[in-house]
């Protein structure tokens, strides 16, 4: 089967706005972000779109590259501190002269919901956390939702937003699985070996329906744009008939993704 990502975000919307009911005060979710481009654009409005929809108070703030990594920071630590703010975002990629590191740190680790600091990353890592990565809620989620057996998993990726939260996922559910990266020469035959694949590298069309045997459970974070947006699985129908459960891209895990940031902003 083919997950559609927008009638499971709507599902999970029902069940946030129940839990919005609870909380009488303002929440305010603020968006910094480093460019005003088609893509951010077009990402921030999904989410600002989705807090609309839970009565949720989104402003954006674009922030001037040109200035120091220590002068970013203040100015994040500022909007911080603004009043009714529960939750802070930084839509990535962060040009890459700054330090990504200090300015996703200088996010109060109780407004990230994202869980990029190092405070939640390692509360999360330990397998403590409250706050989950909202890219592992999604897994999680459809996991439950459809009960998935989890058996001869491939993890693709090693990323920081994909592939090591999703493998510490597997680890702290004591699921075996073997993680590589696109540059392994044998991915087809150990794509044809598995029987459940995730894949997170962002590189079109890297695997192909002849990789894979019929059943197989596939999730798909990968995002590239040649004529459209694609993920790292082929887009073709005979790769979803070989599948028993897949998430196509777009429309696949991406709005599951952004409903779990707000799960855990009303966290």
């Amino acid at each position: 089967m083919q997950i559609n990502g927008r009638e499971e975000s709507n599902c999970i919307l029902q069940t946030l706005q129940e839990k919005r009911k609870n909380f009488k005060e303002n929440i305010v979710l603020k968006i910094i972000s480093f460019k005003n481009d088609i893509a951010n654009t077009s990402f921030i409005k999904i989410k600002k779109d989705f807090a609309a929809k839970l009565n949720i108070q989104c402003d954006v703030h674009y922030l001037d590259e040109n200035k120091t990594s220590e002068e970013l920071k203040k100015e994040i630590e500022n909007i911080s501190t603004q009043q009714d703010v529960k939750g802070v975002i930084i839509q990535l990629p962060i040009p890459k002269h700054l330090s990504k590191e200090s300015l996703l740190n200088a996010i109060p680790s109780k407004l990230d919901i994202d869980c990029l600091t190092y405070t939640n990353l390692g509360k999360f890592y330990q397998n403590i956390s409250s706050i989950v990565p909202p890219t592992v809620l999604a897994l999680d989620y459809l996991v439950k939702k459809y009960n998935l057996i989890f058996k001869n998993v491939l993890l693709l990726g090693q990323g920081d937003l994909i592939g090591k939260p999703i493998a510490q996922y597997l680890l702290n559910n004591h699921i075996d699985f073997t993680c590589i990266n696109n540059i392994e020469k044998d991915i087809d035959q150990l794509c044809v070996s598995s029987d459940v694949i995730i894949t997170g590298i962002g590189k079109p069309n890297l695997i192909k329906s002849s990789f894979i045997k019929k059943g197989s459970v596939i999730f798909d974070y990968g995002c590239s744009k040649l004529d459209k947006i694609c993920g790292d699985c082929e887009s073709s129908l005979e790769f979803q008939n070989i599948c028993s459960f897949f998430t196509p891209v777009p429309n696949g895990l991406g709005p599951i993704v952004v409903a779990m940031l707000f799960e855990n902003l009303l966290k």
